[in-house]
């Protein structure tokens, strides 16, 4: 009796210093007290890292200097006001593996400044971000940048948005809920959850979709020109909530007097050729539904075509990358990023539509802003 009574003063001793050191770092790193919940955007800031990235692709120099700024973001400004163009998506914006002066970004604003617009591009992308995340960088990052009002904010968007689930609690962010609940109280500022969610999210990245940062070898993958399915009315109710968080970000970007840019995403799990589209073999799976890169290419026309909808509804832009026939295996490193000639491609066919559309631009120099 008094060994089970020692064994049970240890348990109960435990768990309460398990809780004690649960609700410190609850109060340290979680948002229960503190409005600042920038830890949940699982964005950088204020680091200068170096990767190696010859396991990626050819370049004479593999070291590679990847920055971000105080406010989290890439970009050569003076200051935040400079800025003309915010680019915001997930991992093909971000390009965690493509030096800085590189991007796409980078290509974009030396075109700008070579034909004599003074535009100022900086880089707000989020490795692993979709549109649900975007919809908080409103709400949680963006108002904190000192004196940020640029003139267009481009959202690069879609692969990451095809494998998002529907019917998720995210798909209420339009709406304010008046009632206490527990449950979304824990998800908007429990950093624990925070975590298992960061985990469970690179977890299925890494293994179930595998969409991360690694080398293909294109001429070793096999490809066929024949789709699985006939149509694709499974994907109509995440159509549908991804064109309402389209709709959010739009309005967002208008209530800070910006304008909105959407951008279709190209992928290289399948190719356009004169004679079709041809896709990975490999059988994936979309809600049950077995799907190969024909379908996948047949799929993404779907969800970008929402994306062009909502553009028009809402008096946006559209840029069309992903229709392009022009990308070759040499602009990719796998299937969702792009080696620097990509992003060298990307730059440039930016700067080709939206060169006329921006010609409210001052046509002077940063500096001359101040």
């Amino acid at each position: 009796m008094k060994r089970f009574k020692k064994t049970l003063k240890i348990l109960i001793v435990n768990s309460i210093i398990f809780v004690i050191c649960l609700a410190i770092i609850e109060i340290i790193f979680g948002g229960w007290f503190n409005a600042n919940r920038l830890n949940r955007l699982n964005m950088l800031k204020n680091c200068v890292l170096q990767y190696e990235v010859s396991n990626l692709y050819n370049d004479q120099i593999p070291i590679i200097k990847y920055s971000r700024d105080k406010y989290g973001l890439r970009g050569s400004y003076l200051n935040p006001g400079e800025i003309g163009i915010l680019t915001v998506g997930g991992s093909a914006t971000d390009q965690r593996f493509i030096r800085d002066g590189e991007t796409w970004q980078d290509i974009l604003q030396n075109n700008f400044q070579q034909a004599g617009l003074a535009i100022v591009v900086a880089n707000a992308g989020i490795d692993g971000q979709s549109t649900y995340g975007h919809i908080k960088n409103f709400e949680w990052w963006f108002p904190g940048i000192p004196n940020l009002k640029p003139k267009y904010i481009l959202f690069y968007i879609g692969l990451n948005d095809f494998y998002k689930e529907a019917g998720l609690e995210c798909d209420g962010l339009a709406h304010v809920r008046q009632s206490y609940n527990l449950e979304i109280k824990i998800r908007q500022n429990s950093a624990l959850w925070h975590m298992i969610r960061t985990i469970r999210g690179t977890y299925e990245a890494m293994f179930v979709e595998k969409i991360e940062h690694r080398f293909i070898d294109f001429s070793r993958q096999h490809w066929t020109d024949k789709a699985i399915q006939c149509n694709y009315d499974f994907m109509e109710k995440r159509l549908d909530e991804y064109a309402n968080r389209l709709r959010i970000l739009a309005d967002k970007t208008y209530a800070i007097g910006a304008k909105p840019i959407f951008v279709s995403q190209p992928s290289r799990r399948y190719q356009i050729t004169p004679g079709g589209v041809r896709g990975q073999d490999s059988v994936r799976f979309y809600d049950g539904h077995p799907y190969n890169g024909v379908d996948f290419y047949q799929m993404m026309r779907k969800l970008d075509n929402v994306t062009k909808s909502v553009a028009v509804e809402k008096g946006a832009s559209f840029v069309d990358l992903a229709s392009k026939p022009i990308w070759e295996d040499s602009d990719f490193y796998d299937f969702s990023h792009m080696t620097p000639e990509g992003a060298q491609k990307v730059g440039t066919l930016l700067y080709e539509a939206l060169k006329n559309k921006c010609t409210d631009a001052e046509k002077t120099s940063p500096q001359d802003k101040k």
